[in-house]
């Protein structure tokens, strides 16, 4: 199982200084792994980008029952897929790899230049949305090599002080109503998009609405509103969305026909005879046509000939009689 991790860094130099220490194994995307340190510097005063952040920091560990740390194929391996790692997560930047093997777990250190070379500019965004996507891709590219993804560690449902008070009091806190209501939901198994869910959701008085990267659940009527990740893992947007999309498509794959499943081919077969019977009647008869054309032509011309020689035998004058 491999777990990844990314956070800004003022220093390139720092980083690469402390990850080429301590390591086994290195190799670079986008640069000569030897001159790191010289090469980062050169792309930041060719685009003249002097920003605070100069890299970013970022590592990805294999579990001990996957790799032995100390055995040095094992190490070249876990180079190649951090490699393709970090080259499928950031193609336009320089990334420097080092693996370590220092603790228990072979691990790899990235240390990503905070430019991108086509458009000189730094990366800006989220980052809970930047590790979300190393991790997905991660766990694709460790997939493909027959290695186990990431497993997330669950989050309890949140509840409040409020909240803990009304259970024991045996009464049912607002938000316990909005999590009933989407359990009961999703345990109907034809629910297979939002406009459904959304729908069933309804029938229970409970509003759902896409908010930005989660889903905002409220009471009809009232204004008691919470977002997915107050109520729960269970119930933020891209834990709803990933259901109803492998649901969806399970459907389409149970619905769809297969392409040559009902296809008949002794009528198929009939049809192609019926075809050719037809071409060759229809060629016979264009023969036919041909060879009585062609014979009208002869006796036309044969014809013709003999009027001329007719014609011609009037006409010549005859010699004298002896």
């Amino acid at each position: 199982m491999a777990t990844t991790h990314i956070k800004r860094s003022s220093g390139a130099s720092r980083l690469v200084n402390y990850a080429e220490k301590r390591a086994v194994q290195k190799d670079g995307y986008n640069l000569d792994i030897d001159y790191a340190k010289s090469e980062f510097k050169q792309v930041r005063e060719i685009y003249g980008n002097k920003g605070s952040t100069q890299a970013y920091a970022s590592r990805v560990a294999f579990s001990p029952k996957e790799f032995d740390p100390k055995n040095t194929e094992a190490q070249i391996k876990a180079l190649e897929i951090a490699k393709e790692i970090y080259s499928t997560a950031y193609p336009n930047q320089q990334v420097a790899l080092y693996v370590h093997n220092d603790t228990d777990s072979l691990h790899v250190h990235a240390v990503i230049g905070a430019i991108d070379l086509q458009t000189g500019k730094k990366m800006h965004g989220n980052w809970q949305q930047y590790r979300e996507r190393l991790v997905k891709i991660t766990d694709k590219v460790v997939e493909r090599h027959g290695l186990e993804v990431t497993i997330p560690k669950h989050k309890p449902e949140k509840r409040s002080m409020a909240e803990i008070k009304m259970k024991e009091r045996g009464q049912v806190p607002w938000k316990d109503k909005i999590r009933q209501a989407i359990d009961t939901t999703m345990r109907e198994s034809h629910i297979s998009d939002f406009k459904s869910f959304k729908d069933k959701l309804g029938e229970f008085a409970i509003n759902v609405i896409e908010r930005g990267r989660d889903l905002t659940y409220g009471l009809t009527g009232t204004n008691y509103k919470a977002r997915g990740a107050k109520l729960g893992d269970d119930y933020k947007k891209e834990t709803i969305f990933n259901e109803l999309d492998r649901r969806n498509k399970r459907k389409l794959t149970t619905t769809r026909k297969p392409i040559l499943g009902d296809f008949d081919f002794g009528e198929y077969k009939s049809q192609v005879k019926t075809g050719r019977s037809q071409i060759n009647n229809e060629r016979s008869e264009l023969n036919h046509k041909r060879t009585k054309k062609q014979a009208d032509e002869l006796s036309r011309a044969r014809r013709n000939a003999r009027n001329l020689e007719s014609k011609r035998a009037k006409t010549q004058p005859k010699g004298p009689t002896l």
